[in-house]
């Protein structure tokens, strides 16, 4: 059973979120890699996609924990803001995930697995995405992320049907269906299913049947991306509707990179790929690589941060956008925090990652406080919490398992060439490690791993396997 955050210190403005789906059925040194070609050109997948108008803010940043908050509304869902005494920061109304599906399915939205587990890993200077099987070991499928192959991906987000949503740096998401089943047979005009079968066999664009859509953005600098839960329907055991963030620099830099100015926040329709929201963030830096890693929360929120170094004020802003209203805030992330990766944990708390200063970080949404792991290992990069209610940090050896009760680091995973980029947990809960080369699949209970080395410069440290957000959605695995 997921514990509740601590019990907020002190008065603020109250948020009640409500979750985005039914309660009654659920529950560089990056950069490198960058080349100078121009971006692809566009704003939607489709004509008759919708945009909303921007959210607005108000600016306040006072102290450490001091947030912006914004007003905002699709036309769709609105909010109430109000004050009350005793609260601090936002109230998450997760409800209870583990309801028993009544209808044909005869599933639950939280006990409900899958019968397949894959990992998606970015290829980024080949501009390709890796399907992995991480029973097998075996690479299943690769494909392109941008119809020019210079997409220079890096980050994926997997949503509960293991579909997944893969960011281009270079601007541009795309989405690859899991199952062959889903996939259209007709998609490149032939009949019958064309698709991938492993690295060697790679289609050209528009001939492969399992790419569900691309969604062209004329940016320079595009790397968020998550999905949100969707609507669990128990009569076919899937989630649907689901939507996908991401983020890109308001004004374009060099291919890979931001320009000055703020950010735009995009919501996708996950079944077309039409923008169906944007909210555009002014003071949120979109200079260097603007915004770097996102994740959603409970309710389907979706918080990002910058790449922390150097340490300047522009750095140093945690933003958090409401799934219901499109209201956003700016949490500022303390000096000694070079954030990296980020990730949110099954109860709430965001955890960041950080290359500089204190290793890791964690931020306490209601009580907009942060601590710190007994700690001071700098990450590299990702982390993401495990099976075992460990989250995991990447570190130069592998990375470090710190239990959220005690904040003690209690174990550790080591790969001989270490230098951990990504780090992801499988819906079997072994943790995978992603470095410059080489994917390690490994037992936390041994630190025992096994090796994949069929990529070619992978670069992923996002939710790349869809347990995150399953993790963040119904708590760990009892």
């Amino acid at each position: 059973m997921r514990r509740p955050l601590r019990a907020p210190t002190s008065p603020t403005l109250l948020l009640a979120l409500a979750l985005p789906f039914a309660l009654t059925a659920c529950g560089d040194s990056e950069g490198a890699t960058e080349s100078d070609s121009a971006a692809i050109t566009g704003g939607g997948s489709s004509p008759t996609s919708t945009t909303a108008g921007p959210a607005t803010g108000s600016e306040s940043d006072a102290s450490a924990t001091t947030s912006v908050s914004g007003t905002a509304t699709d036309g769709a869902t609105s909010m109430t803001m109000t004050t009350q005494a005793g609260s601090s920061g936002p109230i998450y109304d997760v409800g209870s995930p583990e309801t028993t599906g009544t209808g044909t399915g005869d599933c639950t939205a939280c006990g409900f697995e899958l019968d397949f587990s894959y990992i998606w890993i970015a290829n980024a200077e080949q501009g390709t995405v890796s399907k992995i099987d991480t029973v097998t070991m075996e690479e299943i499928g690769r494909y392109y992320t941008r119809p020019d192959g210079n997409g220079n991906p890096s980050r994926t987000s997997v949503n509960f049907n293991g579909d997944v949503a893969v960011a281009n740096r270079h601007g541009g998401l795309t989405k690859i269906y899991a199952l062959h089943a889903d996939c259209d047979e007709m998609a490149n005009g032939q009949p019958g299913l064309q698709t991938s079968t492993g690295a060697d066999d790679i289609l050209p664009w528009g001939q492969d049947d399992c790419i569900a859509w691309h969604t062209p953005f004329d940016v320079s600098n595009q790397r968020p991306v998550a999905w949100e839960q969707g609507t669990f329907n128990p009569d076919t055991c899937k989630w649907e509707g689901a939507r996908v963030w991401t983020v890109a620099s308001a004004t374009k830099g060099l291919p890979g990179l931001g320009g000055p100015g703020g950010v735009v926040v995009y919501r996708l329709n996950g079944d077309t790929g039409a923008i169906e929201d944007t909210v555009e963030i002014e003071t949120f830096p979109g200079a260097q690589f603007g915004a770097y890693g996102g994740a959603v929360d409970p309710s389907g929120n979706l918080w990002f941060l910058p790449q922390g170094l150097p340490f300047t004020p522009d750095n140093k802003k945690m933003a958090f956008v409401n799934a219901q209203n499109l209201a956003y805030e700016i949490h500022t992330i303390p000096q000694n925090v070079a954030s990296y990766g980020i990730t949110v944990d099954a109860e709430g708390y965001v955890w960041v990652s950080s290359t500089g200063g204190a290793g890791v970080a964690r931020y306490n949404p209601l009580s907009m406080t942060w601590d710190y792991p007994d700690s001071a290992t700098l990450s590299l990069g990702g982390l993401a919490q495990g099976a075992d209610e460990l989250v995991w940090v990447s570190t130069s050896g592998g990375a470090m398992g710190i239990e959220p009760g005690s904040l003690d680091v209690i174990k550790t995973l080591t790969i001989p060439d270490g230098g951990t980029k990504g780090v992801g947990v499988d819906r079997d809960g072994f943790v995978w490690l992603i470095n410059e080369t080489t994917a390690y699949k490994c037992d936390s209970d041994s630190n025992q791993c096994e090796s994949y080395d069929g990529l070619d410069a992978p670069y992923t440290y996002s939710d790349m396997t869809g347990f995150q957000l399953k993790n963040t959605t119904c708590g760990p695995p009892t």
